[in-house]
């Protein structure tokens, strides 16, 4: 089968070489990448990522929508850019959202999203605590690939010859985003604990708390359980807010730590933080909606309001006792 990947980002380039027994060709922008793949057969931004023959590289879109099968994997704000060229409007392809994220400017979910600029043929979304270089080097990696069609988990998991990475299937396309696009705000909020050694308690409770959150905010959506629970959710947020290697989490430790106000200049041009621009919009769609998230609202408060991380902390605690539930 041959692949379309919309995005030539480490993430994309992983997918990539995880898919490359096919014909794959990688969409981006950027010449030196596509360069580096036709010539050299690597991407410079992915580190242990060789790609053999099939894998090529282009910055013509007219010649991904011809695929059978497109991955997206690009930036979740430069989506709708992409989509509205007058090329994809003859699209006849499967598409997966490998993206993670929410339209600040609708308030929508990428699903919706791509099924309101296009007509893909199915659509479906893979997500999951996937980092970028480890899936490039083989490593053991699960995923939850959600989508209405059985036979199109079926197809997608006969192209990956790499037992070492393997799918779940669900059902649940919202559910799937919302662990992968809300865990990156909490891993910032994870980064400034730990830019503050505010100690394993505090990250213990912020990281429990923040998955209450999650819930609440998929549970309005009618989510189901098992995939806020599994590797979409839990999972991903477990991974996010523990690990060094998350943009997010050492964004939140470079906020702890600056003495400017201009976060903007802190946010990295060649890998985008994705939980800076998803707060914006999951703060708008929980305030619309009633939807409890004080630790979302005390992030988004620091990140576009300038308010004290102090302050912001104190406030957590000194929220009135309850009972611990989810509700």
């Amino acid at each position: 089968m041959a692949i379309g990947i919309l995005g030539g980002g480490v993430w994309g380039s992983a997918l990539a070489k995880l898919f490359s027994d096919q014909e794959v060709l990688i969409y981006t922008r950027d010449k030196k990448v596509i360069y580096s793949i036709n010539e050299h057969h690597f991407n410079p931004k992915l580190k242990y990522a060789v790609f053999n023959d099939n894998v090529r590289a282009t910055n013509d879109l007219e010649e991904i929508i011809n695929k059978q099968l497109i991955f997206i994997a690009l930036p979740s704000q430069t989506i709708r850019e992409v989509l509205s060229k007058s090329y994809f409007q003859k699209l006849k392809s499967d598409i997966v959202i490998a993206s993670k994220g929410i339209e600040i400017s609708s308030s929508m979910f990428l699903s919706d999203l791509v099924n309101d600029l296009i007509k893909p043929k199915s659509l479906s979304v893979l997500s999951g605590p996937c980092f970028s270089d480890e899936v490039a080097q083989d490593l053991p990696t699960a995923a939850t690939f959600a989508s209405s069609s059985t036979s199109i988990f079926d197809n997608i998991s006969s192209m990956i010859k790499n037992k070492k990475f393997r799918i779940y299937y669900s059902d649940d396309l919202i559910g799937c985003q919302i662990g992968g696009a809300l865990k990156n705000i909490y891993a910032i909020a994870a980064g400034i604990s730990d830019g503050l050694n505010l100690g394993e308690n505090a990250r213990s409770a912020l990281i429990t708390r923040s998955f209450v959150e999650i819930s609440r905010f998929a549970m309005f959506f009618k989510s189901k359980k098992e995939t806020i629970f599994g590797l979409s959710g839990l999972g991903d947020l477990m991974l996010t807010c523990n690990s060094s290697k998350s943009r997010n989490t050492n964004f939140g430790i470079k906020i702890a730590n600056i003495k400017h106000k201009n976060l903007e200049k802190e946010l990295d041009k060649n890998a985008v933080t994705e939980g800076y621009y998803t707060a914006k919009a999951a703060i708008k769609i929980a305030s619309e909606n009633s939807i409890e998230m004080p630790i979302l609202e005390s992030v988004f408060n620091i990140l576009y309001k300038g308010f004290d991380i102090e302050d912001e902390i104190n406030k957590l605690m000194s929220r009135p006792l309850t009972i611990e539930t989810i509700n």
